[in-house]
């Protein structure tokens, strides 16, 4: 008996909230309407014609540092990390330059620093410059 009860009450439930229309699609407020999606007019010699994420990148291991590059922008940035160990088994530290890189096909390169080698590295990429 009390499952046919509070059967009854759910299904008059819904059908309160349907003809009221407190639904949650239907008593949300209209949405604005949508821009059109921006592109970016680049320089001739970066070859971009949207803002995003570099692509065609490839980094590894530059004599006793990390190398980094992508071929295209796209708008984006990328810069390199070492991650270095001081001679004779001291600690690990990661080293990576100050500046991103924006323009296609230059690479990004950090080296170790003399008492230390590289034992790894890597590449961050971004979708702004």
């Amino acid at each position: 008996m009390k499952k046919t009860i509070y059967a009854l009450l759910a299904s008059t439930a819904m059908a309160v909230s349907l003809l009221t229309g407190i639904q949650g699609a239907a008593a949300a407020e209209p949405e604005p309407a949508q821009a059109a999606p921006v592109t970016a007019v680049a320089a001739a010699d970066d070859d971009m014609t949207i803002m995003g994420w570099p692509s065609g990148c490839a980094d590894y291991q530059y004599y006793q540092g990390w190398l980094a590059r992508c071929t295209k922008a796209n708008g984006g940035s990328w810069m390199v990390f070492a991650v270095c160990q001081t001679e004779g088994g001291g600690p690990r530290f990661t080293r990576n330059p100050s500046v991103w890189q924006t323009t296609s096909n230059v690479p990004s390169i950090v080296s170790c620093p003399p008492g230390s080698f590289v034992v790894d590295g890597g590449i961050w990429t971004s979708n702004t410059p």
